[in-house]
């Protein structure tokens, strides 16, 4: 199991200084590194978006409670309306990027897992079913999924409030029929 995550300070900041400077409210990608069961550390080299869909469309994007323009508020659990976006993750095609970019990587590298930009509360907002199964698939995508080491990350790079937080998650699961 990953403990702790270490970056290249200067590497890691221009990426985020790319996200912050950007216009865009969500936007998913992957995390370049290696993870290492003997140490418990991941190594994270590189934070890279994952470019439009074929068809133009983002990603990953935000969409309101219902799927379009409502005014009605979902309560949460408090029983406080809250109207925060959720995200939106096409699975399919960063999980596509993800094999493409772990063909192009030197040994030693791999897609270690995918990084969210989104503010706080949309991420929240978001169910983690969601953000597991592209976590998931971008595992599966990857050349080392299949190796005795298996461990994703999920960075959450948050513009409000601006932070960041990483998440390990495994991939064993149990055998569904």
């Amino acid at each position: 199991m990953v403990k702790s995550v270490v970056g290249e300070e200067t590497q890691l900041k221009s990426a985020e200084d790319r996200l912050f400077q950007s216009s865009v409210p969500a936007q998913v990608g992957l995390i370049v590194g290696k993870l290492s069961s003997d140490s418990n550390r991941g190594f994270v080299y590189d934070l890279i978006t994952t470019p439009p869909t074929d068809g133009g469309g983002p990603a990953c994007s935000l969409r309101s409670e219902g799927g379009g323009r409502d005014d009605k508020k979902k309560v949460s659990k408090g029983g406080k309306p809250s109207a925060e976006p959720s995200l939106v993750i096409d699975g399919d095609w960063v999980a596509e990027h993800a094999r493409q970019v772990s063909r192009m990587l030197l040994g030693g590298m791999n897609v270690v897992g995918i990084y969210i930009w989104a503010s706080e509360a949309s991420f929240k907002a978001t169910t983690p079913s969601i953000l597991a199964q592209a976590v998931r698939l971008v595992a599966q995508a990857a050349s080392w999924y299949n190796s005795e080491f298996d461990e994703s990350l999920l960075i959450h790079i948050s513009y409000s409030p601006r932070r960041s937080t990483t998440f390990g998650s495994s991939m064993k699961q149990s055998a569904t029929p």
